[in-house]
């Protein structure tokens, strides 16, 4: 197992290709899954995240391995393999 280095946004971005799945997906899951509505504000939150300036909390974590259908470990850095 890899050293735990943080969130990797880079190896995000990869897996959204891969998967087809976009940031709006990403917020739509967040929305569904813990009934939040989304402003303006949290969208730029999500955003901040996928693009590396911030690291995600679980939650986010959570839906995002779920939209993107990846693992944690792999988004953490703590694994080399996407699945």
């Amino acid at each position: 197992m890899n050293e735990f280095k943080g969130f990797r946004a880079d190896r995000l971005r990869e897996a959204m290709k891969e998967n087809g799945a976009t940031f709006e997906d990403i917020c739509e899951v967040m929305r569904k899954e813990f009934y939040l509505l989304w402003d303006e504000s949290e969208k730029n939150y999500i955003r901040k995240i996928v693009n590396g300036e911030i690291p995600p909390g679980i939650l986010e974590l959570y839906s995002i391995c779920k939209t993107v259908g990846c693992s944690a470990d792999y988004l953490l850095g703590l694994k080399d393999e996407m699945y």
